[in-house]
């Protein structure tokens, strides 16, 4: 005997497999790392979702990973003092490229509402930030960008990655 609820029981099912198969590939993993030694212990240095330029003084740093598409999202605090090398690496740059014009949401709290959706510079340097990029190559033919938003006088930031 068929029951009436068997007709919605494969729909059902093929949605719900869609769901987890969509959501599975592109979930963030959201981590925090005390220090960056810890984060460097956990790899996150090596395997370059953290780059090797931040302040060695970098601390309460959260990370936002997703792997399909490879996108992160980084926020970190750190000394004033510690800044050179960072300062250094760093590209001031006049326009966005087009891949960090829009900054997807990652969908955790730390991460802030200016550096969300469609960018506005002037409305990021009202908040006390300054914007930065850093390129280089993910692959053969392929670029990763980092955006960063750094507030040098606080010691804090954020950077987005991906690839271009």
């Amino acid at each position: 005997m068929i029951s009436s609820k068997t007709p919605l029981l494969v729909p059902v099912l093929c949605l719900t497999l869609a769901c987890i198969l969509v959501g599975g590939c592109g979930a963030n993993r959201d981590l925090f790392y005390s220090a960056l030694a810890d984060a460097a212990k956990a790899g996150k240095i090596d395997r370059g979702w953290i780059p090797d330029y931040l302040p060695k003084t970098s601390r309460a740093i959260h990370l936002a990973e997703q792997d399909s598409p490879s996108k992160e999202w980084c926020g970190f605090e750190f000394l004033p003092t510690d800044a050179q090398n960072l300062q250094e690496t760093l590209k001031s740059v006049d326009a966005l490229p087009r891949s960090v014009r829009h900054v997807p949401n990652p969908r955790v709290s730390w991460w802030p509402a200016m550096l969300k959706g469609q960018l506005d510079a002037q409305k990021i340097h009202k908040e006390g930030f300054e914007l930065y990029v850093v390129e280089s190559p993910a692959d053969s033919v392929s670029t990763w960008v980092n955006l960063f938003a750094i507030d040098w006088s606080k010691g804090r930031g954020f950077f987005y990655g991906t690839r271009e």
